[in-house]
């Protein structure tokens, strides 16, 4: 067996220690463990553990983003499920029932939402986490439904989610209650959701409905075309250059007739073109799609943004600005503007200075390239990595505010700000 690297040994040793940590901080409490209690029982040194985590502060990041990871998997396995819709509801409630009920699970629930209060960025993180399990509940939810996700499925989320949480902090003092209350709404909540799925589409609309079903099937299977087409370009090109990948080898991945390449996008080039745009789009589309505090939502757009730097890392659809074809540069560039205009607009409330502007680009380009160093030496862990992000974000906004203190800010930028000054220092422990 190849020895491992100093960088894949590290990455070993770090990954031990969080799963001890989680392990302790579940089976004891957060206050109860020390660091050297997770040295000790992962097998290690003390100073192995501070040679990775400056403070438990930072352990506690990591503990927080390995929990997450779990709750996300175990959501994706109920969606991955075939089944009738009341076998699937089932499926959910034993899902919602096995969390309740996960008495030490809930109690370091709550010692992490109470050390929230004291540090920023673990904060910054719960919410995150939390409005993204909620989000994947809704999707959840609404595909139970044969619906689209709207913000009924998502309150209907956030109603079963808060619930949930409840009633597990409230099983800390009494496990004889049960988590019944949940199994008994969860029908009727999805049955509210259902209902109001088509309330708030637009009125404008629902007199084309009739004009749309007498124009025959044809449309709607030029479109089905179209869509499969476009999903079969994003596969391939995902793994493929451009002159590696033929229209035959596409289209027989998308099922239809090689012709439509042609009546759809023109060509190979348009369809290239087209799958770019797609992706660019999905990624525009979530990143809109997100709720809550801003540092929050910067943090889960930073996950959306590893997410699809790691789906297509290598590929020439990854949403980077340095790629030498011209046409392709100019997709992903609207894509930066874009983001610039949607970073400015929640930093300063307008289009932002020049002197602004140009430093959020400047953070968009470091974002990239740092980004793109991670994924080839993986040195640093997600969280760390994303930490750093958030970091130089904050610093390139006090940089503008030096040059320029009249620069206008948000009241949401003013809070983050405020915020992110009171970090605990390195020092500070949870459990001294």
């Amino acid at each position: 067996m190849a020895r491992m690297s100093r960088p894949e040994s590290q990455a070993r040793t770090r990954a031990e220690l969080v799963r001890t940590a989680r392990d302790l901080f579940v089976a004891d409490g957060l206050a109860n463990t020390s660091l050297a209690r997770v040295a000790d029982a992962a097998g290690y040194s003390k100073g192995a553990v501070y040679s990775n985590f400056r403070s438990k502060n930072e352990l506690c990041l990591e503990v927080v983003e390995l929990i997450h990871v779990e709750a996300m998997n175990g959501i994706d396995r109920l969606r991955g499920r075939n089944g009738t819709r009341v076998g699937r509801l089932g499926g959910v409630r034993e899902w919602m029932r096995a969390n309740v009920e996960a008495t030490g699970r809930n109690r370091l629930d709550f010692e992490l939402t109470l050390a929230a209060q004291e540090d920023p960025r673990l904060r910054d993180q719960l919410r995150a986490n939390r409005s993204a399990i909620q989000d994947a509940l809704a999707g959840l939810l609404a595909e139970i439904a044969g619906a689209e996700v709207s913000e009924s499925f998502r309150d209907a989320a956030k109603t079963v989610f808060s619930l949930g949480m409840g009633l597990g902090v409230q099983r800390l003092a009494d496990a004889t209650i049960a988590p019944d209350p949940i199994m008994t709404l969860l029908p009727g909540l999805l049955a509210g959701a259902e209902g109001l799925k088509d309330v708030q589409s637009d009125p404008a609309h629902s007199s084309d409905i009739e004009k749309r079903s007498n124009r025959g099937s044809a449309s709607g299977r030029g479109d089905e075309s179209r869509a499969a087409l476009l999903d079969a370009a994003v596969t391939v090109f995902r793994a493929k250059r451009f002159d590696e990948v033929s229209t035959t080898e596409i289209a027989q991945r998308a099922g239809v007739a090689i012709g439509l390449i042609n009546y759809h996008f023109g060509g190979k080039r348009g369809l290239y073109l087209a799958a770019a745009e797609a992706v660019s789009g999905d990624f525009w589309d979530r990143l809109q799609s997100l709720r809550g505090p801003a540092v929050s939502r910067l943090i889960r757009g930073l996950d959306l943004y590893l997410d699809t730097a790691e789906e297509f890392e290598g590929s020439p659809l990854a949403l980077s600005t340095r790629v030498p074809d011209v046409e392709l540069r100019a997709i992903q560039q609207r894509q930066s503007d874009r983001l610039i205009d949607a970073l400015m607009l929640e930093i300063n409330g307008g289009a932002g200075t020049p002197l602004a502007r140009t430093a959020v680009a400047g953070w968009l380009a470091f974002v990239e390239g740092t980004v793109t160093e991670w994924l080839r030496t993986r040195d640093l862990s997600r969280v760390q990595l994303r930490e750093l992000l958030v970091a130089s974000l904050f610093a390139t906004g006090q940089a503008v505010l030096t040059l320029a203190p009249e620069t206008p800010l948000s009241s949401r930028a003013i809070s983050a700000l405020l915020d992110r000054s009171q970090l605990p220092t390195e020092t500070t422990e949870y459990d001294e």
